[in-house]
This record gives C-alpha cells, sequence and structure tokens, in this order.
C-alpha cells in the first residue's frame, strides 16, 4: 500500500542538525572509529554548545514535568490506585516521589568502552562477540532470527498501531532494524557503512525513501535515535560487568536505589522512542512534544519489562534494568544487594505509574498513551515473549557471517 506523504513532521524542531537526513546519513558515513560515531551524532542532535554532561538531551533525558491539558485519552485503569493489587516486580505498587533526575554522566563511560573498541578493532578487525547470537531462543541460523524478527516486528505494529499496522512499508522496515540489533550483536559502524543489511536493505536505503517520503525531520530524529542505539547496545553486549575485577557500563548505572539513569539507558537501548515516532507518524497524531515521545517511549519499555516479569522472562534478560551491581560491596554483602534491587524495583514500577498518569494528564494523543502501555499487550500474545520463555537457558556464542546467511565457528563475548 503506498504511503500518502504528510504535509508536517509530528517531531519537535529540537535537533541541530537542520538538513536533509539522507546529507546526514551521508555523513555518518564518513565516519571511521565508534567513538567519531558518537560525537558526530551528537553534534547533530545536540550542537557544539552541550556540555556533556547530565543535561544532554541526546544520551540523558533532563525531563521537565509537563503542563496539565484536556485529556484525549483514558487513564489506564492499571494506576497508581491499582498497582498495588496486582503482583508485579514483587507486588508493592505505587511509591509517588521516584526521582527522576540523573546521578551518573554517561558520557565519560560511553567514551571509554568505545575508546577501548575501537582499539581492540584496530588490532583485531572483528572482534568475538560480533555477529554472534543474543536471542535466548536457540534459533539455528541467522537467517531463522532475521524471519523471526521480521514476524515480531508485524506483531509490534499490530499492537500499536492496529489495522493500521502495514501503512508504512518504511516504518516496518525500520523497526526490524532497530530491532535484530537487540537479538545480535552488530558493529555499530556496520549499520552507517552498509556493511549490515537486511534482505539486501540498507539503513540508507530507508532513510532515502522517508525523505522521499517526506517525513522532513522525523527521519532526522530515528536515524539518530537509532544511531543511539546501535552505539548502547554494542557497548551492552562488549562490556560485561563479570563480577570479577570488571564493572560494565549497564551495573555503573546500577549502584543507586534511584532508578532514573538505568530507565533511561534501557528505554535508548531499545530504541522504543524511534517506534513512539513512527507510531505518531502512522496515526497521524502530531504534533508532539519531546516529552510525550520520550516518556512514551519510557512507558513502552517498561511495561513491557513489567510484563516479562509476570511471565518469567525478565529475569533471562543479561541487563536488567532494576539489577543492583558495580561495586565489591553489594557482592559481597548480598543482603545489601537484595535490599538495593528490591528499592529500585519499586522505584522503575513508580516511574512507569507516574509517566503514563503524565501523558494522560498532560494531554497526549490515545495512540501515544496507548504505545506507552502496549508492552502489557504484546509481551502476553507474541511470538517472541512466549519462545523466550520457552528458551529458557544461556544465551549461544553462535558467530555468524556479516551477510547474515550462515553460521561458522563459536565465540566467547571478547572482554575489551
Amino acid at each position: 500500500m503506498m504511503v500518502v506523504p504528510k504535509p508536517d513532521p509530528i517531531t519537535p524542531a529540537n535537533l541541530n542538525y537542520k538538513g536533509s537526513a539522507l546529507a546526514a546519513f551521508d555523513e555518518l558515513a564518513t565516519v571511521q572509529t565508534n567513538v567519531e560515531l558518537l560525537r558526530t551524532s551528537h553534534l547533530m542532535w545536540c550542537g557544539r554548545s552541550c556540555a556533556k554532561d547530565t543535561s544532554c538531551h541526546f544520551l540523558h533525558y533532563p525531563r521537565s514535568d509537563p503542563l496539565a491539558a484536556p485529556a484525549r485519552a483514558e487513564r489506564s485503569r492499571y494506576c497508581k490506585d491499582t498497582a498495588h493489587l496486582y503482583n508485579l516486580m514483587g507486588g508493592e505498587g505505587y511509591i509517588p516521589g521516584i526521582s527522576r533526575i540523573h546521578e551518573v554522566n554517561i558520557w565519560p563511560l560511553l567514551e571509554a568502552v568505545l575508546e577501548r573498541v575501537d582499539a581492540a578493532r584496530e588490532r583485531n578487525g572483528l572482534l568475538h562477540c560480533d555477529y554472534t547470537d543474543w536471542t535466548k531462543k536457540k534459533d539455528s541460523t541467522a537467517g531463522q532470527l532475521t524471519r523471526n524478527i521480521c514476524r515480531d516486528t508485524i506483531q509490534w505494529m499490530g499492537n500499536w498501531c492496529g489495522a493500521d499496522y502495514a501503512t508504512s512499508i518504511v516504518g516496518l522496515h525500520y523497526i526490524a532494524l532497530t530491532s535484530i540489533v537487540d537479538d545480535m550483536c552488530i558493529p555499530p559502524l556496520d549499520i552507517v557503512h552498509g556493511r549490515f543489511c537486511m534482505y539486501g536493505r540498507s539503513a540508507r536505503d530507508l532513510v532515502e525513501v522517508m525523505v522521499n517520503e517526506g517525513w522532513g525531520r522525523d527521519a532526522m530524529h530515528v536515524l539518530l535515535s537509532l544511531v543511539r542505539q546501535y552505539l548502547f547496545q554494542y557497548v551492552e553486549k562488549v562490556d560485561f560487568d563479570t563480577g570479577t575485577d570488571h564493572i560494565g557500563l549497564h551495573a555503573a548505572l546500577s549502584q543507586f536505589s534511584a532508578v532514573w539513569d538505568s530507565t533511561v539507558y534501557r528505554t535508548y537501548t531499545a530504541n522504543t522512542y524511534g517506534a513512539a515516532v513512527l507510531v505518531g507518524r502512522v496515526t497521524d497524531s502530531g504534533p508532539l512534544t519531546s516529552t510525550w515521545l520520550v516518556d512514551s517511549a519510557i512507558c513502552d519499555a517498561i511495561s513491557m519489562d513489567l510484563a516479562k516479569s509476570a511471565l518469567r522472562v525478565y529475569e533471562q534478560d543479561n541487563h536488567i534494568p532494576t539489577k543492583a551491581g558495580a561495586t565489591y560491596q553489594h557482592r559481597q554483602a548480598q543482603a545489601q544487594a537484595q535490599t538495593l534491587e528490591r528499592q529500585r524495583q519499586i522505584g522503575y514500577h513508580s516511574v512507569y505509574l507516574d509517566l503514563i498518569d503524565d501523558l494522560v494528564l498532560s494531554g497526549a494523543p490515545d495512540p501515544i498513551a496507548h504505545f506507552g502501555r502496549s508492552g502489557f499487550l504484546f509481551v502476553q500474545i507474541q511470538d517472541r515473549y512466549l519462545e523466550r520463555r520457552a528458551g529458557r537457558g544461556s544465551r549461544s556464542d553462535r558467530l555468524w557471517t556479516n551477510s547474515c546467511t550462515d553460521c561458522s565457528e563459536t565465540n566467547r563475548p571478547m572482554r575489551i
């Protein structure tokens, strides 16, 4: 079905880069290191005036509470007033006043990991973790994994957009590209250099279609959020917290009872922001504020994790936002670690309940509010999560070729 170009973008005009998304992609394609990719994409989002601290809107989310406005969506039945009735995340329900302020500046942590990646890649080329399988579903080949991602994409879009799930073909291709990086360890430079494609389509091909369809700055938003996601996904796969002599980036964000750092990191790693932009376009819900888009993206990620916790799938994830870690004291003092993890579970749950109410009370369109709570639906009925539940066990470390066509040797992830 042909997509009618929308006359106006639905995203806010808050990016530093004002040119074509295709020109931006071609500029990103010239970089040769992961650190350079991070800095160039950040410059396009924030500009040179950004302090690269917790006020940075590319790697962090310095949130301001939205103003009240007439509601355009119904309040969720599962809310602050009813959460205590159910046994999600331990069943503690809602606690008011959970902090939504960053405590950790991710910039130096992320740059340090990417510098080690670049140094290791300069010495060795492909790292041992590149193109390994992280699905926990025991897919036999990269081809099977890719087919399953395409199935998952259609099912997600059905949950988010209903009967309009296939009205944007390039949107379907985008969701597939943003989903496969969760299941396969893909070097970020491969996405901008065109070495990684899905069924012959590169990321540049998708951006070109978006530009031709009149996405305007919406294409820039989804492009930069995709690059951010690929960087974050790669870092969390190569920078493990092993429990011995190294603290990984994910664990470094998890040393406090406050969970905002891990929440935002989880959201950007999942790229639910890019998906929220697509949902806004498909449902013609614009114009949208930045707060609506990011809050909806956060809620989508948390509602997914809450539902996964009920199915006992959440505990299988390699990187759990509510997990306590990052200091040797927490590892050695098990009781203290359990208390911290309990506090983080309550905080994570309460962040969702605060933000989903804010979406409704600030007048966010119904499709954006629905996107935020859709994890409660799609985790229960999509094949992906049922397969995850049935395929319990350790991650397989099969190494696949860049063409995503076969399975070659087995390697352990490389510590760098």
